[in-house]
């Protein structure tokens, strides 16, 4: 079986570690090449035909996980291109080519907008509503709740900064949507936080994930660990998780029993994996 790959996530999260390396001047060719790349992955249209009967969400203005002929929108990966695309934006054009169309720009806020519950969450590739006991017909080991669409901590995060960044340089487009928008991704974000400070990422393994967005787009918000009593919670759910070699780490079970495992020995994760789930729980914790 082949997947559909990952490479627009992948770049856009590459070039944004590049910028943050303030080495411009030397890897000027590197940036253009990743501009284009993502110019060029940008779902140009909505789906063909009545795509609205078809259960169909819009698409125009949106990356895919993958590339442009992959087609699905993703609420995310259209973040993470976008704030590349402003972050080019500032810089000359000669070092990193000509700058995306201000309208597309507008068409990706258009449909991470279109994304966003009334709870503030922003789901994945189309507006959530589809029942929860669906859930039940989920057929994966390692990923909790895929069945049906919902709002995720980790596209919520991207969207605020998204939108965060395009407000400064956009101040006027769509000002009170914007404005509402980012309160609501916060608010959101405080509000599934879990009693021990950690939030479950839903796309990797699994709560140091879920940290990193959640505290990633608080900050965005303009929270911090003075005024935000959810940035000190998470900040000490990572200093109460760090291992002594000195990083973090966690098992793929986290995603499971969605209460954190760390990294243990290869013997205990194949006796947890081949045992009752619910007794490794009780023994374990």
């Amino acid at each position: 079986m082949q997947t559909f790959g990952s490479q627009s996530w992948d770049t856009s999260l590459a070039i944004q570690a590049l910028l943050a390396s303030g080495m411009t001047d030397e890897i000027g060719e590197t940036l253009a090449k990743g501009h284009d790349f993502l110019k060029k992955s940008q779902v140009r249209s909505n789906p063909s035909g009545d795509f609205r009967r078809m259960q169909r969400h819009i698409s125009k203005g949106a990356w895919a996980f993958s590339d442009r002929d992959h087609g699905w929108q993703v609420s995310d990966c259209t973040a993470e291109a976008l704030k590349c695309c402003l972050l080019f934006s500032l810089m000359p054009p000669e070092i990193v080519g000509k700058k995306m169309d201000e309208q597309r720009l507008y068409d990706s806020v258009n449909l991470i907008l279109s994304l966003q519950s009334k709870n503030g969450g922003v789901s994945g590739w189309e507006p959530a509503g589809a029942p929860k006991w669906l859930e039940l017909l989920n057929p994966i080991e390692f990923v909790a709740d895929i069945v049906v669409e919902s709002e995720y901590v980790e596209c919520t995060s991207s969207v605020l900064q998204a939108l965060v960044l395009f407000r400064k340089q956009y101040p006027e487009h769509r000002k009170s949507e914007i404005d509402i928008a980012i309160k609501n991704a916060a608010q959101y974000i405080e509000d599934v936080q879990m009693s021990d400070g950690s939030w479950y990422g839903n796309w990797a393994v699994c709560f140091m994930s879920g940290a990193w967005f959640a505290l990633s787009g608080l900050a965005a918000a303009g929270k911090t660990y003075s005024n935000c009593s959810a940035i000190r919670k998470g900040v000490d759910f990572l200093l109460r998780n760090q291992q002594e070699d000195g990083g973090w780490g966690e098992s793929y079970i986290s995603c499971l029993q969605k209460v954190i495992y760390l990294i243990i020995d290869m013997f205990t994760l194949a006796y947890m994996s081949s045992k009752n789930m619910a007794s490794c729980y009780v023994a374990f914790m």
